[in-house]
C-alpha cells in the first residue's frame, strides 16, 4: 500500500491469540447422556472440555503417581468443542427438560441477548459425511460421493453442531417496561430454579426478569432445513418458532424493594414432592451499607413476585405445576416460619450458596422442606436456614472468597442418618478451602473449614470427581488439579509439576499441600502492558517511511503472586542441543544401522569433492576410544552418546553424495549411496558394499558406449528399492534395487531423455489409504511411515523451465511416459496435456523449481475447532506436491490419484506462498504422527496440516510457522531461553535416544546446517503461537525491551506486605526491575519511594548535543512516575528517570554501588521533577520525547556534561487544555529519518481521560505545541495508536474502537480543527495497549499481493481466467485487552476492503451463529447511550471461518457475493458512500467479457484471498 492515507479506507480486525481468561464455568452432560462436560466461557466464547475418569487399570484416586499422573492429564480433560458468541457471555446455567437426558445451555450476553442451545448429533454427522466429500478434489467427486439433497440443504449455513431453541434481547423488551431503569450495579446476575421452573435475572435496580420454563419441551424435534429460496440469508423457522413448542414462556419484569443486590440463588427443596412456588434468595445491601438476605416467591401462574411475608397461595397452570404421583399438585408460598430472612449479616458478604434440605432421621426428607444457604464472607462463613431455625457462624481468617463448587461424587456421599456436604472454595490469594457442613438428624451439627492448598486465583471452580478440580481464573492460567489422600511438601509438588517458585519471598506460607497441578491453560489476562522485541530482519515500506520486523509480543500478565511476563512468539521452536563449525555442507541425510530400528545411526554430509559421516556412539564407547571429539550432549553425558567421525567402507567418501537412504528388498537391510559416477549398495551389518551401477558401465541391454550418458547430477530414491537419477544431458534412469538369491543387484529399467538438463527429482511414494500392520511401526509414540511400499511415479522439474512433469514409473511400458505436465504459474491451467506444452512459457514472474516433495500429510484437529473432535474417528489423508523455487516461494497442489486405468493423476487447489528470498530445499518429516515438511531457506518454515478429520473443522489447511532456534543457558532453569531466526542451506531429520532426551513422545529432532554451523535439536509442539512464561512473584504494570542493553525493564507493583508501615499506609513496595533479555536472569532493580507508583517505561535514543546528527544519539530507558498520596485526588508530584543499560559486550560503565567495570549493569543518568503524574512518554523526533503530565504535554530534551553527568530539561512551552493527557504517541520511533513525517510536519497525539484524542504539532521555531485538531466526540479513552499522519486509533471503556482521520487539505477551517470518525466497532473486550507492529513478517511488508487459485482438470485445456484479489495491506497494530486477547489490526485498501465487506455480509447472510444471536447487532458502537451500526471495520474472525464452513455453505456464500456484486468496488478512498456504486466498478477500455472485472468469483478466488490474509497476522 503506498503512503496516501486515502488507501487505508478500512480496517481489518482478528485474533492473534485467543481470550484465555475464564468467567464461569459448569458441569453437566451437554454432548451426550451422562457425559462429565466441563462448559467454560471466555468473553466471547465458550469452550467444552470433557472429564475422561481414568479406567478400573488405571488405578484408583487411591494411590497416586505423581509422575504419571501429569503425562495422563491432558488425554483425560481435552477440549472438544469451541463456539464463538456474537456477545460477552455475563451468565451461563444448564438446563435439562423433563423428557432429556442430555442438558441444553442457557446463557446471556452483557447487552441483553440471551439463547438456548443444544448440542446437535444429527447435524454433527451430516456435516462429518459433508466434509469427507468436501476433501477431495472438486474434479473426483462421482456421483455416488453426492450426498442426500435434503442433507444438503440442512447444512447449508450450518457451521456449527448446536441447534437454538430459544433466543433474543431482553433490552428492547425492558426499556418499555423499565422507563429509566439504571443498569444493576453489581453486573447482570442469574439464576436458575433447581426444579428448572424458571430463570430470574437481575438486569435492572429494583427489578427481576423472570423468563417460565416449560419443562416438558421436547429438544429431540427432528430437524428441518435452515435455508430459504433465496439464499438462505434469511433462515425461515429460527429459533423457537421452527420448533411445535416453546421452551420458554413469556419473560415478565417484577419489582423488589431491595436495589443493590449483590447475590442471588433459588432455594433447593424436595426434587420431586415439593409444592412450594419458586424462592429466590437474595443478599442485597441497604443505603445504610449493611447487608441483609430475604427470599421472595415468583408466582408463574400470574407473573408476579409474592413478596417475603406472604401467604397466598398461587396455582400454577397445569403444564408448569409440579407432579406428585402423577398429579399436578398445587404449588403455594412456604409459611411465614419457613421464608428466608437474615438481617445485619457480616459486611463483607459477597456470595449466596443455596444448600439442599437436611435429612430427617430416618434418611429421607420432608416433601416441603426447604433448604439453607451458606453465606460466604469476608471474616467469616454463616449458615442460615429460617425452615430449620438454624444459624452457624465459622470464623475465618481475612479472606475475600471469589469462588464456590459442591464436592459430588457421581454415586454420592451422603450414607445412613449423616448428611455430610463438601464445597470448595477460592479466595483471592489462590488458596483453595474445603468446607464441610455437617448435618445429623436434620439439624447441622457443625461447620469445618480447611486450607487444601494453593493454585491460580479462581473465578470458577469445577469438581470433575476422582479429587480432580478444574479451577478457571482470570487473572491468571486456568489448572486441572488433583486433590491428594495425605499431604505432601509444598517444594515436592512444585518440582513434579514442572512449576517454578516464585522470587522476593512470594511462596505460599503452607509448608505441605493437598493440591498438585496437573496441566495448566494458557490465559495471558489480564495484558495491561505489552512491548515488541525485533527477531526478524527489517523490512522497509519506502513509501510509508515504516519499517517492518517481525516480532515476539512481551506483555506484562497477571495479579499479585501469579504476576509473569508472558514471551508470544509466532512459528515453531527448536531447542538447541548441540552445535558446532562446520563449513560448506551442501547435503545432510539420516540412515539407520537397521531398516526397523527406531534410532538413527550415521548422519551423511556432503561436502565439495568429499563426503563425511558422522556416528552416534555411546559415552562408554568414546571412553574405551579414548577419544571424545563430536557433538556430544551435556546434559545425558553419563549415559546418553555423541556424534563422533565414523567411516562405512563400501561408500565412497572421496567424492560428493547426491543422495543416501535406507533400503529393504527381500529381507535384506541395505544402504544406498548416489555420487556423481555411480549408484552404490552397501549391506547394512557389514557396511560393505555389495553391488553397484554406473551411467559409465555398460549393462546387458545397453551398447558398448564407453560414456553414452554422462555423469549424475540429481537422484532420489525410497525405501522400496527404487532409484532414479539424473545425468548430464536431460537424460533420467529408473533403476530397481532387487535382492535375487540373496543376492542384491541393480537393474535399469527404462530411461528418457527430456528437452532441457533436470533440476530436481523426488520419488517418495504416496501413503497408501490402508496401511497393513507391517507397513509402519511405532517411532516416539506415533505412526512413523517405514513403509516399503512402490512408487507409480516420479516428479521431475527441469532448468529454465516453469513445470513439473509426472511420469510412469509402471513397468509395463518400455518409457518413461508422462502423466501429467503441471505448469507452475498462473496465466494457463496447471493440468496440461503433452499438446498443450506451448502454454508452460510463464510471463517470468516464476523461477524454474529446485526441490519437489511428495508426501501424504495427515490432518490434525487443533485447539480452536468448531466441531467435536472425536479421538476415535479416522483423520483425513491428502496427498501433496511441494515445488521449492529459486526465489524462496514455495507452490503446493492436491494431488488425486487415479482410482482406475481409464482415469488420470490431476493436481488441484494450488497456493503460492513466499518464505524468504532465497532457494528453497524442501524436507519431509515426522512429527509424533504428523508428516510434515521443512521449507529451508533465510527463513525456515514447517509446513502442516490442520483441520479436515471428523471431529475438527471442515476443511483442511495448510499451515505455515517459521523455526526460530532456542538456546537455553546452561547456569538457567529449563525455560529460560533466547530464541533468534536462523536461516538454513540443508537439513534432515535425525532421531537418536542417546543424543536427545524428552518427555514429549511428539517432539521431533532435526539437523540443519547454514554456510559455517551444523546445529542438532528438538523442534517444540507444532502450533501457531507459543507462549513462554516467567514468573514475578508481583504484579507487572508495565514492561519496555531496551534492544541496545538487551534487557527488559518491568515496572512492578508490590505486596501489600513487602513495605515498611508509613503513617498508617503500606508502602507496595513498587519496584523497577531488569531482566536479561536471553536468559532472563534479573540484573538489577531499582526500587522506588513510598508512595510512587509507575505509569510509563519507554525505550528511547535520545540526542545528547545540539547537533542532530546520528553519532550524538545515546539510547536510554525512561521511566515516569506519579506520587500517589492517600489525602491527594490526583497526583501533584512525579518525576522522570532517565536510566542507561550496557548490553555486556563493552564495559564502560560503572555501577552505581561499584568502582570496578562490570559486564551488565545499569546506571541512572539524571531524573526530572514534575508537577503531577507522568502517565506517558513517546519517543518524538530529533532525539527528544514527549510527555504527559497530568493535563500537560511537554517535550523534553537531555543534556550531558563533559563528566557524563545527564539533564534533562522541558524544551519551550508545553499545551494545556485537557482533563488528563493518558497517552501520547508519535511516529518518530518508527521513521527512519528524524525530520519529521512525510509532510515535514512534526505531529503527535493525544490521548485524554474523557476528551478523546487530540492532533498536536510541534514548532520548532517558535518551540511550542499547538493543537490542530481534536475530536469532539467524549470517548473515554483506554489505548491510542497513530497509525499514519492523518490515520489514528482509539479505544474507549466500552470495549469499542474507533478510528479517526484528519482532513488537513480541507478547504474550510472548521473542517481540519476537527478529525472525522471514519471507523466505528465493538470489539467486545476492553484494550489496555496498542503498539505498531506484526507478529509475522509478511512477504510483502507494507505492499500488496494477489491470491488466486488454480482448479482446472485436465480436460480443460482452455486459459485460466479467474480473479486476482488483491490483498493490499497498509499500518499493522498489534493490541492486548484485558481477558489475554492478543488482536492484529492491519489497514485495508479500497479493492480489499470490498472485497471482505462483501464477504462479511455474505456470511451475515448465510451462516447461522450460535444461538441467533445477530452479529451485526454485536459489533454495534454502544457507549453511553449511543448507538450505531459498526463502520469501517471488518471482522476478521468472521471472514477467516470462510476456510472452515462445508462445500455447500462456501458456495451458497459466494452465490450470494456475485448477485451482490460489490466486491468488484475499486474505492478510491473517498468512501463508498460518496461514489455510485457504477462509478466505483473497474472501467477498464478492454471491456470485454473475459476481463477480470466481469468474472463471477468461484470458491476457489475466495479461499485463495482468505488464506492469503490469515497468513498476515
Amino acid at each position: 500500500m503506498s503512503g496516501n492515507d486515502k488507501s487505508e479506507i478500512g480496517h481489518y480486525v482478528v485474533t492473534a491469540h485467543p481470550s484465555g481468561s475464564v468467567l464461569s464455568a459448569v458441569q453437566c452432560s451437554f454432548l451426550s447422556p451422562n457425559s462429565r462436560d466441563v462448559v467454560i466461557a471466555k468473553s466471547t466464547r465458550i469452550e467444552i472440555r470433557q472429564y475422561q475418569p481414568p479406567s478400573d487399570n488405571d488405578g484408583t484416586n487411591d494411590t497416586i503417581d505423581n509422575n504419571n499422573i501429569s503425562s495422563n492429564a491432558e488425554d483425560r480433560f481435552p477440549l472438544l468443542l469451541t463456539l464463538p458468541i456474537n456477545g460477552r457471555i455475563s451468565s451461563l446455567s444448564p438446563i435439562r427438560f423433563t423428557n432429556s437426558s442430555k442438558d441444553c445451555l442457557f446463557f446471556t450476553t452483557e447487552r441483553g441477548g440471551y439463547a438456548l442451545i443444544s448440542y446437535d448429533e444429527q447435524l454433527a454427522t451430516i456435516q462429518q459425511s459433508s466434509a469427507a466429500l468436501s476433501h477431495s478434489s472438486p474434479s473426483k467427486k462421482k456421483s455416488s460421493d453426492v450426498v442426500d439433497t435434503s442433507s444438503s440443504d440442512l447444512i447449508i449455513g450450518e457451521h456449527y453442531p448446536v441447534r437454538t431453541h430459544a433466543s433474543g434481547s431482553l433490552t428492547n423488551y425492558s426499556t418499555s417496561v423499565i422507563a429509566g431503569g439504571r443498569r444493576a450495579e453489581c453486573g447482570p446476575l442469574a439464576a436458575v430454579d433447581p426444579l428448572h421452573r424458571c430463570i430470574a435475572l437481575h438486569l435492572y435496580d429494583g427489578f427481576v426478569t423472570v423468563i417460565p420454563i416449560h419443562r416438558g419441551y421436547d429438544i429431540n424435534t427432528p430437524r428441518t432445513s435452515s435455508s430459504s429460496a433465496d439464499g438462505g440469508g434469511k433462515q425461515a423457522p429460527r429459533g423457537m418458532a421452527s420448533l411445535t413448542t416453546k421452551p420458554f414462556g413469556d419473560a415478565f419484569h417484577t419489582r423488589i424493594e431491595q436495589r443493590t443486590v449483590l447475590s442471588m440463588t433459588f432455594l433447593k427443596t424436595h426434587p420431586t414432592r415439593s409444592t412450594y412456588i419458586p424462592q429466590l434468595a437474595l443478599l442485597y445491601q441497604d443505603a445504610r451499607g449493611f447487608q441483609h438476605v430475604i427470599s421472595h416467591g415468583i408466582d408463574l401462574s400470574k407473573k408476579c413476585m409474592v413478596l417475603y411475608g406472604s401467604t397466598a397461595a398461587a396455582n400454577n397452570n397445569a403444564q408448569d405445576a409440579i407432579e406428585i404421583d402423577g398429579k399436578p399438585a398445587a404449588s403455594v408460598m412456604p409459611p411465614p416460619g419457613e421464608q428466608l430472612k437474615k438481617s445485619r449479616i457480616e459486611g463483607g458478604s459477597a456470595m449466596l450458596v443455596s444448600v439442599p434440605p437436611a435429612k430427617t432421621a430416618g434418611g429421607g426428607t420432608k416433601a416441603n422442606a426447604l433448604g439453607g444457604v451458606l453465606i460466604l464472607g469476608q471474616r467469616q462463613i454463616t449458615y442460615h436456614s429460617t425452615a430449620e431455625g438454624a444459624t452457624k457462624v465459622l470464623p475465618i481468617g481475612q479472606s475475600l472468597l471469589l469462588s464456590c463448587c459442591p464436592v459430588v461424587e457421581k454415586e454420592g456421599s451422603a450414607s445412613g442418618d449423616e448428611d455430610m456436604l463438601r464445597y470448595l472454595l477460592g479466595d483471592e490469594t489462590g488458596r483453595i478451602h474445603l468446607l464441610v457442613v455437617g448435618r445429623k438428624g436434620g439439624l447441622v451439627t457443625n461447620l469445618h473449614f480447611e486450607t487444601l492448598g494453593t493454585a491460580s486465583v479462581s473465578s470458577a471452580l469445577v469438581y470433575l470427581g476422582n479429587g480432580m478440580v478444574f479451577v478457571g481464573s482470570q487473572f491468571a492460567n486456568s489448572q486441572l488439579v488433583q486433590i491428594l489422600d495425605n499431604p505432601v511438601p509444598v517444594s515436592a509438588v512444585n518440582s513434579s509439576s514442572g512449576g517454578e517458585e516464585s522470587e522476593d519471598g512470594m511462596n505460599p506460607l503452607e509448608e505441605t499441600t493437598y493440591l498438585q497441578t496437573l496441566e495448566e491453560y494458557t490465559n495471558l489476562g489480564p495484558i495491561v502492558d505489552f512491548d515488541l522485541r525485533p527477531t526478524g530482519d527489517e523490512s522497509k515500506d519506502d513509501s510509508a517511511g515504516t519499517n517492518y520486523r517481525q516480532s515476539v509480543v512481551v506483555t506484562c500478565s497477571g495479579v499479585a503472586k501469579d504476576g509473569t511476563v508472558r514471551l508470544v512468539r509466532n512459528g515453531v521452536g527448536m531447542k538447541e542441543q548441540a552445535e558446532v563449525e562446520m563449513e560448506g555442507i551442501k547435503g545432510m541425510w539420516s540412515l539407520r544401522r537397521g531398516f526397523d530400528e527406531q534410532d538413527d545411526t550415521f548422519l551423511v554430509q556432503s561436502f565439495v569433492r568429499e563426503t563425511r559421516i558422522l556416528g552416534v556412539q555411546s559415552s562408554k564407547d568414546l571412553e574405551m576410544d579414548g577419544s571424545q571429539d563430536g557433538m556430544d550432549d551435556d546434559d545425558e553425558e553419563e549415559e546418553g552418546g555423541a556424534l563422533a567421525e565414523v567411516t562405512i567402507g563400501g561408500f565412497n567418501s572421496s567424492k560428493s553424495t547426491l543422495f543416501a537412504g535406507n533400503v529393504s528388498v527381500g529381507g535384506a537391510d541395505l544402504l544406498v549411496q548416489v555420487v556423481d559416477d555411480s549408484v552404490r549398495v552397501v549391506d547394512s551389518a557389514t557396511l560393505d558394499m555389495v553391488t553397484d551401477w554406473s551411467p559409465f558401465r555398460g549393462g546387458d541391454d545397453e551398447s558398448d558406449e564407453d560414456e553414452p550418458m554422462g555423469f549424475i547430477t540429481v537422484a532420489s530414491s525410497n525405501q522400496s528399492g527404487q532409484v532414479v537419477v539424473a545425468l548430464r544431458g536431460g537424460t533420467l534412469v529408473y533403476l530397481v534395487v532387487e535382492n535375487k538369491n540373496s543376492k542384491p543387484t541393480i537393474r535399469k529399467v527404462k530411461s528418457i531423455t527430456l528437452e532441457r538438463e533436470i533440476s530436481c527429482i523426488d520419488l517418495r511414494p504416496f501413503e497408501s489409504t490402508s496401511l497393513s500392520g507391517n507397513d509402519s511401526m511405532e517411532v516416539d509414540g506415533g505412526g512413523v511411515s517405514r513403509s516399503t511400499e512402490t512408487s507409480h511415479l516420479v516428479a521431475v522439474g527441469l532448468w529454465d523451465d516453469f513445470s513439473v512433469r509426472f511420469l510412469d514409473l509402471n513397468e509395463s511400458s518400455n518409457t518413461l511416459d508422462q502423466l501429467l505436465h503441471i505448469n507452475l504459474g498462473r496465466s494457463v491451467d496447471a493440468n496440461m496435456g503433452n499438446d498443450a506444452e506451448e502454454q508452460a512459457a510463464d510471463s517470468g514472474q516464476h523461477m524454474m523449481a529446485r526441490s519437489l516433495c511428495l508426501v501424504t500429510m495427515e490432518s490434525q484437529s487443533s485447539n480452536s475447532t468448531s466441531a467435536v473432535n472425536n479421538s476415535t474417528s479416522s483423520s483425513n489423508k491428502v496427498d501433496m506436491l511441494f515445488v521449492g523455487l529459486g526465489d524462496g516461494k514455495c507452490i503446493s497442489f492436491g494431488v488425486t490419484r487415479p482410482e482406475s486405468s481409464s482415469e488420470e493423476w490431476l493436481v488441484h487447489s494450488r497456493k503460492e506462498v513466499s518464505l524468504g528470498t532465497q532457494g528453497i530445499h524442501l524436507v519431509p518429516f515426522h512429527h509424533g504422527a504428523r508428516a510434515c515438511v521443512l521449507a529451508t531457506g533465510d527463513r525456515p518454515t514447517v509446513v502442516y496440516l490442520t483441520g479436515g478429520n471428523s471431529g475438527s473443522n471442515s476443511n483442511p489447511k495448510l499451515c505455515y510457522s517459521t523455526i526460530s532456534l532456542t538456546v537455553e543457558d546452561d547456569d538457567e532453569d529449563e525455560g529460560h531461553a533466547s530464541h533468534r531466526n536462523i536461516s538454513v542451506n540443508v537439513a534432515t531429520p535425525f532421531r537418536s535416544s542417546l543424543l536427545f532426551s524428552s518427555t514429549n513422545k511428539n517432539n521431533s529432532s532435526l539437523c540443519v546446517a547454514d554456510e559455517n554451523t551444523l546445529r542438532l535439536g528438538m523442534i517444540d509442539d507444532i502450533q501457531k503461537l507459543h507462549v513462554t512464561s516467567y514468573k514475578l512473584g508481583m504484579t507487572p504494570r508495565r514492561i519496555a525491551h531496551h534492544e541496545a542493553g538487551r534487557v527488559y525493564c518491568v515496572g512492578c507493583i508490590g505486596g501489600a506486605g513487602e513495605g515498611a508501615q508509613i503513617g498508617g499506609e503500606a508502602n507496595m513496595g513498587n519496584c523497577v526491575r531488569f531482566f536479561d533479555d536471553s536468559t532472563f536472569e534479573e540484573v538489577n532493580r531499582i526500587d522506588l519511594e513510598p508512595f510512587e507508583m509507575i505509569l510509563d517505561v519507554t525505550s528511547v535514543s535520545l540526542c545528547t548535543s545540539s547537533n542532530s546528527s546520528g553519532d550524538n544519539y545515546k539510547p536510554y530507558i525512561l521511566i515516569g512516575t506519579a506520587y500517589s498520596y492517600p489525602d491527594e485526588d490526583e497526583p501533584s508530584q512525579g518525576r522522570v528517570l532517565v536510566v542507561e543499560c550496557n548490553s555486556g559486550e563493552s564495559s564502560n560503565l560503572k555501577s552505581d554501588s561499584e568502582d570496578e567495570m562490570v559486564t551488565r549493569c545499569v546506571r541512572h543518568v539524571t531524573q526530572m521533577p514534575t508537577r503531577g503524574g507522568v502517565y506517558s512518554i513517546t519517543p518524538f523526533y530529533g532525539g527528544t520525547v514527549m510527555i504527559t503530565v497530568n493535563s500537560k504535554t511537554h517535550l523534553c530534551k537531555l543534556s550531558l556534561g563533559d563528566n557524563e553527568i545527564g539533564e534533562l530539561k522541558l524544551v519551550g512551552a508545553g499545551h494545556h487544555g485537557h482533563m488528563i493527557s493518558l497517552y501520547c504517541k508519535s511516529l518518530a520511533g518508527e521513521r527512519s529519518s528524524n525530520g519529521g513525517s512525510s509532510s515535514g510536519k512534526q505531529l503527535a497525539i493525544v490521548g485524554d481521560l474523557m476528551r478523546s484524542i487530540s492532533l498536536v504539532e510541534y514548532l520548532p521555531k517558535h518551540q511550542v505545541i499547538e493543537e490542530l485538531a481534536r475530536d469532539y466526540n467524549a470517548n473515554f479513552c483506554t489505548s491510542i495508536e497513530m497509525l499514519t499522519d492523518n490515520i489514528y486509533l482509539g479505544s474507549e471503556n466500552f470495549a469499542n474502537l474507533f478510528v479517526l482521520r484528519h482532513n488537513a487539505d480541507a478547504p474550510s477551517e472548521e473542517a481540519r480543527v476537527r478529525l472525522d470518525t471514519i471507523g466505528e466497532y465493538h470489539l467486545g473486550e476492553m484494550v489496555n495497549t496498542m503498539k505498531l507492529g506484526s507478529l509475522v513478517m509478511p512477504s510483502n511488508a507494507g505492499g500488496s499481493s494477489s491470491a488466486k487459485s488454480d482448479t482446472k482438470s485436465k480436460s480443460d485445456k482452455s486459459s485460466f481466467e479467474g480473479n486476482a484479489i488483491e490483498v493490499a495491506v497498509g499500518s499493522q497494530t498489534l493490541f492486548g485487552t484485558v481477558d489475554g486477547t492478543i488482536g492484529s489490526i492491519m489497514g485495508l485498501g479500497g479493492s480489499t476492503f470490498a472485497f471482505l465487506g462483501c464477504l462479511q455480509r455474505a456470511i451475515f447472510a448465510v451462516v447461522r451463529p450460535v444461538g441467533d444471536l445477530s452479529h451485526e447487532r454485536h459489533r454495534h458502537y454502544e457507549a453511553d447511550g449511543r448507538v450505531r451500526p459498526s463502520r469501517g471495520f471488518i471482522d476478521g474472525d468472521l471472514v477467516e471461518c470462510f476456510l472452515d464452513l462445508n462445500r455447500p455453505t462456501m458456495e451458497r456464500i459466494v452465490k450470494w457475493m456475485n448477485d451482490d456484486g460489490r466486491w468488484r468496488i475499486r474505492d478510491d478512498g473517498s468512501g463508498v458512500s460518496g461514489q455510485s456504486q457504477q462509478n466505483l466498478m473497474d472501467t477498464e477500455e478492454d471491456d470485454s467479457s473475459d476481463s477480470p472485472a466481469q468474472n463471477n468469483l468461484s470458491v476457489e478466488d475466495v479461499l485463495a484471498a482468505v488464506e492469503e490474509i490469515s497468513m498476515l497476522h
